[in-house]
């Protein structure tokens, strides 16, 4: 993946986005990531623009940036499952549980098998959130 991100470099091509999503999706080179989000933002303005900044973001600690970026790439209603993940994953973490569930609910519902990885991820934070959920009541 790297060796193709130097190539289009070398050729003039832009090609930060993917190689973005691959730095933050294995949580390496996380602030060289986002300089590469930024850049293709900066470039494209597209809703995976937004994404591919919000999950950077995400992942660099800057959660309230991360929710603007996010809600961005949302805006068109555009039915991707990683896009409702990413969301769903920075709502979580901001401790928005209803929107957290809503847009898992939604990353699941689209393909359940989105991600080799994630998709297991997304079900077992929405189960953790589902759980938190009902001890809370319980607790009353």
């Amino acid at each position: 993946m790297e060796y193709i991100g130097q190539l289009s470099a070398l050729n003039k091509v832009l090609y930060n986005r993917e190689l973005a999503y691959f730095y933050a999706d294995h949580d390496i080179k996380r602030q060289q990531a986002l300089e590469l989000a930024q850049r293709e933002l900066d470039y494209r303005r597209d809703i995976y623009a937004y994404d591919v900044v919000a999950w950077n973001l995400f992942k660099n600690g800057k959660f309230e940036e991360a929710r603007e970026a996010v809600s961005q790439a949302l805006q068109l209603g555009t039915q991707d499952a990683k896009l409702h993940y990413h969301a769903g994953m920075i709502y979580q973490h901001l401790g928005e549980k209803e929107k957290a569930k809503e847009h898992l609910h939604r990353a699941l519902s689209i393909n359940p098998y989105f991600h080799i990885f994630f998709s297991d991820t997304a079900k077992r934070t929405l189960v953790e959130l589902e759980n938190s959920e009902v001890a809370a009541r319980g607790n009353r």
